[in-house]
């Protein structure tokens, strides 16, 4: 099926002449992910604000991995640049945790087409498995740089996304599912369609787990 919408295009010559055109209008492709998602945030701090910080952090008798989770820690700092963790500089592995409560929605021109769970995507125990899939080499807690990271859960709308295509039909093998591995939680990273990022449109979560670990 062909989605079009002809838009008139005029202009006036010196010879009258109107010229018309058909503009396609071109299908769109949007996913949802929905559950339980996990974030393992790795903080950039340059020295000297690490410094400073843990300074503040012997004075109010507190381990700095427990200050940078408390939000009154970026109140009292008056730094207008860092309000708040998510302003703070890091490298951020997320995505879609496999649980009972996650699952993908895949729609195509408004129409919802697909809908699975999540353990759907792990099961490595199917003969002829339905997605194509590519894993990421694991984040493993034993070999991470040293530094802060943060691992928080959440739950609720994890990402909505959006892509226009010119194609008119659509098949889950166009699909590349991106799965990774941290602490025994295995997680989905990413969706490709024909290799290209989807477009983020919003996210709706609360956080419902939080914690902070320091490799020195």
């Amino acid at each position: 099926m062909a989605y079009w919408i002809k838009e008139t295009l005029i202009r006036k010559s010196y010879y009258g002449i109107i010229y018309w055109r058909e503009i396609k209008n071109m299908p769109k492709i949007k996913i949802n992910t929905f559950g339980e998602g996990i974030e393992i945030r790795q903080l950039d701090l340059d020295p000297e604000t690490h410094e400073r910080w843990l300074s503040i952090a012997a004075r109010r008798n507190r381990p700095l991995t427990d200050l940078i989770l408390d939000p009154f820690f970026y109140y009292h700092l008056k730094d207008k640049n860092i309000k708040e963790l998510s302003d703070i500089d890091a490298t951020v592995n997320e995505g879609m945790l496999n649980t009972p409560k996650s699952q993908v929605e895949i729609w195509f021109n408004r129409r919802k087409v697909l809908r699975f769970k999540s353990n759907e995507l792990f099961n490595e125990m199917v003969m002829f498995p339905l997605f194509h899939i590519e894993k990421e080499v694991g984040i493993d807690a034993l070999k991470l740089q040293n530094g802060i990271y943060v691992v928080q859960k959440t739950i609720g709308l994890l990402s909505s996304e959006q892509l226009e295509t010119t194609n008119e039909q659509l098949h889950i093998d166009d699909f590349t599912f991106t799965l990774a591995e941290f602490d025994a939680h295995q997680f989905l990273t990413e969706i490709k369609y024909h290799n290209q990022n989807l477009n983020f449109i919003k996210s709706d979560t609360v956080i419902t787990y939080q914690s902070a670990f320091e490799i020195k």
